[in-house]
């Protein structure tokens, strides 16, 4: 997620999120390989294997941010390092409804206006039946979820939906408290009106008594992120620890938003795939 500069921007984001679109409510193309069934379509991903495979390795997926001005691939490359670091790993980058990725791939749905408006009940849906299948196909020892800003906020509505779906989450940049990030975002971009639009998203703190007490939830924030304020996520934090969920922050000194290639991020990740 990135600020919006200029007006124009704002209209043109407005426009794209506003066209009809055509949703598919199947997948005729799903292998197993670069595409997933869903009740919204086809979702494209891409899939890295570390050394040493088990017949139950450790699965972990990454959900990509809102990238309101580009084509988001940072999920593959993380999904890439993290199977690369980890032994007896899969790891998958997902790209999520409606969003096209660098190579021009498409997952079926609603990419929205990237103003916090597409973390809806049927994306999140979409997302587990997206994961179960691979965890049908994988049996894995271990699944751990992995989100950046948007897909954060996904991995937190996920986890607090489906409280077994997980082992364990690494949320990085988490607008875990929608609403208020919504505000806070209207006063950054005060020429997007569409922050003050109502949506249908799903915030994770309003999940925040669901989440499973047994799963280590990590919250990784950016100092100085003046996307997602820090003590939005501090927040969210709180009210894990009230309901007594496994959860941990760790703030990274000096960084930004952009903070998912962090190799900090990378080691407290290797540490929930070992167990740590």
């Amino acid at each position: 997620m990135r600020r919006a500069p200029i007006f124009w921007s704002t209209i043109f984001l407005i426009f794209l999120g506003a066209a009809p679109v055509d949703v598919q409510r199947h997948c005729d193309h799903a292998d197993g390989q670069n595409w997933l069934a869903t009740d919204l379509g086809c979702l494209h991903f891409k899939s890295f294997e570390g050394d040493s495979l088990s017949e139950h390795p450790n699965l972990v997926i990454v959900l990509h941010g809102d990238a309101p001005f580009n084509k988001p691939g940072y999920q593959y490359r993380m999904a890439q390092r993290i199977a690369q670091a980890n032994k007896n790993t899969i790891a998958m980058g997902i790209l999520r409804p409606g969003y096209t990725d660098p190579e021009n791939y498409t997952s079926s749905g609603e990419r929205g206006i990237t103003t916090g408006d597409n973390y809806t009940p049927e994306v999140i849906a979409a997302l587990e039946m997206a994961i179960a299948d691979l965890q049908k196909r994988y049996q894995p020892q271990k699944t751990v979820l992995v989100g950046h800003s948007g897909g954060a906020a996904l991995a937190g509505d996920l986890i607090g939906t489906y409280p077994d779906l997980a082992d364990a989450a690494v949320l990085a940049a988490c607008p875990c408290e929608v609403p208020r990030w919504r505000v806070h975002m209207q006063g950054v971009q005060p020429l997007n009106w569409a922050w003050s639009f109502p949506v249908r998203s799903v915030s994770p703190h309003q999940l925040a008594s669901r989440v499973s007490r047994k799963i280590p939830v990590l919250l990784v924030a950016g100092e100085n992120d003046e996307v997602v304020p820090l003590s939005i996520i501090q927040g969210y934090v709180r009210l894990l620890t009230k309901n007594r969920v496994n959860a941990r922050l760790v703030v990274l000194p000096q960084e930004g938003h952009e903070i998912l290639l962090d190799t900090r991020v990378g080691k407290e990740i290797a540490g929930l795939v070992k167990g740590h």
